[in-house]
């Protein structure tokens, strides 16, 4: 397939690519209603509070599902996502059969998601409730370590493997699985004792959820346009463009061809398909009064 806007000075590409051009400047004028930040309070992990930029990402869910009722004559994707690491993308591809033409055009815009607090007092309690019991635990690990060791360390001088190397004694161990099971044991019954690090355990998992339900997120874009490959960079910004195929017939079957000859290609039917595209942008236009 060929990506507009094209790469060629012949008349096929410079009108299809006047169309497609046009298409991206109405996409943006459009689409930046959706996408207009607003400043919201939140709170950051050492308890300060800010003020962050964030949109909302349902807005151009909206914009792209209208665009694709107005669309009526293009077969509508829905609205897709995608998600690598915090960088985020909402699209949707229209595709048509015009003439010999096979048009696939992509709407899209590509955010960051940050994660903050909501502003909540109990943010700030969790975080110090957690810096105690890891004082704590720091403490009770210690001496459980101390016992633990202790107890091995006697465990191995019965069995007369006191005075081994790390490597003599890896070798044993790696050669004795009953060896390996039975210290185990005896370091299981040596932390059995110290019952306190369950319970601290448990109580760091119970304010981690909670601290984790008190996170909130904020969206963040640029109101810019992007080509595909800077889209395939992970920027910010919003992105269209065009694939185009040939539809090749015989009687049997029906097929699509990548390569296309813009040289070669007749006047008429430049002019047909940058009317077809042309007529996305005056969509927009009109969607964009209406948004």
């Amino acid at each position: 397939m060929v990506r507009a806007p094209l790469k060629g000075e012949d008349y096929f590409c410079r009108k299809v690519n006047a169309s497609a051009e046009k298409v991206q400047e109405a996409f943006l004028e459009a689409v930046k209603s959706a996408i207009t930040m607003s400043q919201a309070n939140a709170m950051l992990g050492d308890g300060t509070i800010t003020q962050a930029d964030t949109f909302d990402p349902q807005n151009v869910q909206k914009f792209f599902q209208q665009l694709g009722n107005a669309l009526e004559d293009w077969t509508f994707s829905g609205v897709l996502k995608s998600t690598t690491e915090d960088m985020h993308r909402l699209y949707s591809t229209f595709t048509k059969e015009a003439d010999k033409f096979y048009v696939s055009a992509y709407f899209g815009i590509q955010f960051h998601e940050l994660p903050y607090y909501r502003v909540d007092r109990r943010v700030i309690e969790i975080q110090k409730e957690l810096a105690r019991i890891e004082g704590r635990a720091t403490s009770v690990l210690s001496k459980m370590t101390e016992a633990a060791n202790t107890v091995l360390a006697t465990e191995l001088e019965k069995r007369g493997y006191a005075n081994l190397g790390f490597e003599e004694l890896f070798a044993k161990m790696f050669d004795d699985e009953k060896l390996i099971e039975e210290l185990n044991e005896k370091s299981a019954v040596v932390e059995s004792q110290f019952t306190q690090v369950g319970v601290a355990r448990d109580k760091v998992s119970e304010l981690l959820s909670e601290l984790n339900n008190l996170l909130i997120k904020f969206y963040q874009t640029s109101p810019v346009l992007i080509d595909y490959n800077r889209l395939m960079q992970g920027e910010e910004g919003i992105t269209n463009y065009f694939d185009i195929e040939v539809i090749k017939k015989n009687k049997k079957m029906k097929r699509r061809e990548a390569f296309i000859d813009t040289i070669k290609m007749p006047k008429e039917a430049a002019d047909m398909l940058s009317g077809e595209i042309g007529a996305l942008g005056e969509t927009l236009r009109k969607l964009q009064s209406s948004f």
